[in-house]
C-alpha cells in the first residue's frame, strides 16, 4: 500500500490536476476545463470527475489517498459534505473541498513560519491572510457586493463614469466617446442595455480596453485603474492591521488584472510602503495546485485525515 495525494486547483478557464507522493514529488499532472460552479454546474462536475479518473487510473483500491481542491465557486456546491462523500466512495479516497484562495495561500505559506496575506486582483478579487493558526478573509463578497480591485470592478465605475459625465455636461468626453465607440453603443442607454444583457465575464473584459486607454496615456483612464489599486492596498493594510506577528510577511500578488494591466500594481505597491515596512512581495503566474499538498500535509498533521 502506497500513500498519495492528489491537489486540484480549479477555476473558471482550466482545472489543474496533479498526483504526488507523500514526499510532494509530482506524479502525475492533468488538465481539463473549469470547474467553477458558477458556470455551469453540470460541466464543473465533468470537468472535476475527468481529472481524477486520468490521476486515479494507475492506483489500486488498498492504496491511502487524499483529495484536496481547491475550487472557485465552491459555495455554489449542493450538498458539498454529500458531494465529499459520493467522491471518496468513487474513488476509494478522502476528500475535502475548499476555496481556490486558500490553497493559494498554502501554495505561498507551505510549511513555512511566516504568515502571508493573499491579494487577488482578477475578473473578481479577495484577500485571505494567516494570522498564526488562524486564517481569514477580507473581501470576496462577488461583484454585487463588492469586487473592489477587480476588472469587473473598474469596468463598472467607468461606465458609471461616463454616464455622470453625460448627465452632468450633456456630452460625452473623450473618454466617453471612446468607451461607447467600443462597446458599439451610442449612447447612456446603450451602456445599460450592455451591462444588463452580459455576464459578469464579459463586462468584466472592459477593464482590457480602459487598460489600452491607460497605455495610451487618456487620464481618466489612469486614474480609473490607479484607484483599483488603491483599493486593494486599503484591503492589505487592513489586513495587516489585524496580524498578531508581521515580523515575518509574505504578500503575494495574484490574479491577471493585478499582475499585468497597467499601473495598478505600481499604485498597490506604493499605497502599501506607506503602512507597511517590512515585507516580501511573492508573485507567479503558475497554477497554485501544490498548496493543496501543503494544506494536506498540515490536515495530516493535525489529525483531520484518517
Amino acid at each position: 500500500m502506497s500513500n498519495f495525494i492528489i491537489g486540484i486547483d480549479g477555476g473558471g478557464t482550466k482545472t489543474v490536476g496533479v498526483l504526488y507522493d507523500q514526499l510532494g514529488k509530482e506524479l502525475k499532472r492533468y488538465t481539463a476545463g473549469f470547474s467553477n460552479f458558477n458556470i455551469n454546474y453540470n460541466q464543473a462536475e465533468k470537468h472535476l470527475y475527468e481529472v481524477l479518473d486520468q490521476l486515479t487510473v494507475d492506483l489500486r483500491p488498498e492504496d491511502h489517498l487524499y483529495v484536496q481542491m481547491g475550487i472557485s465557486g465552491y459555495s455554489k456546491i449542493r450538498n458539498r459534505q454529500d458531494f465529499e462523500i459520493f467522491l471518496g466512495k468513487k474513488y476509494h479516497c478522502q476528500v475535502s473541498i475548499e476555496s481556490d484562495v486558500l490553497i493559494a495561500l498554502y501554495d505561498v505559506k507551505k510549511d513555512l513560519d511566516v504568515n502571508v496575506i493573499v491579494v487577488i486582483g482578477g475578473t473578481g478579487s479577495v484577500l485571505m491572510y494567516s494570522n498564526n493558526d488562524r486564517l481569514e478573509q477580507v473581501g470576496g463578497f462577488g461583484h454585487l457586493l463588492g469586487d473592489e480591485g477587480s476588472a469587473y470592478h473598474l469596468s463598472i465605475q467607468a461606465l458609471k463614469d461616463v454616464i455622470e459625465t453625460f448627465e452632468q455636461t450633456q456630452k460625452f468626453d473623450a473618454f466617453g466617446d471612446a468607451i461607447l465607440n467600443h462597446l458599439n453603443v451610442k449612447d447612456q442607454y446603450g451602456i445599460r442595455d450592455f451591462v444588463y444583457a452580459q455576464d459578469k465575464t464579459t463586462v468584466a473584459s472592459v477593464a482590457k480596453y480602459i487598460s489600452e486607454l491607460a497605455l495610451n496615456g487618456n487620464q481618466k483612464a489612469i486614474r480609473l485603474i490607479e484607484d483599483e489599486g488603491k483599493h486593494l492596498a486599503r484591503q492589505t493594510i487592513k489586513a495587516y492591521l489585524k496580524i498578531q506577528d508581521s515580523n515575518k510577511l509574505v504578500i503575494a500578488l495574484r490574479g491577471g488584472f493585478l499582475t499585468k494591466a497597467p499601473f495598478i500594481r505600481e499604485t498597490f505597491l506604493n499605497e502599501i510602503k506607506m503602512s507597511i515596512k517590512d515585507f516580501e512581495i511573492n508573485e507567479s503566474d503558475d497554477s497554485p495546485v501544490k498548496g493543496a499538498y501543503y494544506l494536506s500535509l498540515l490536515k495530516l498533521k493535525r489529525g483531520e485525515l484518517i
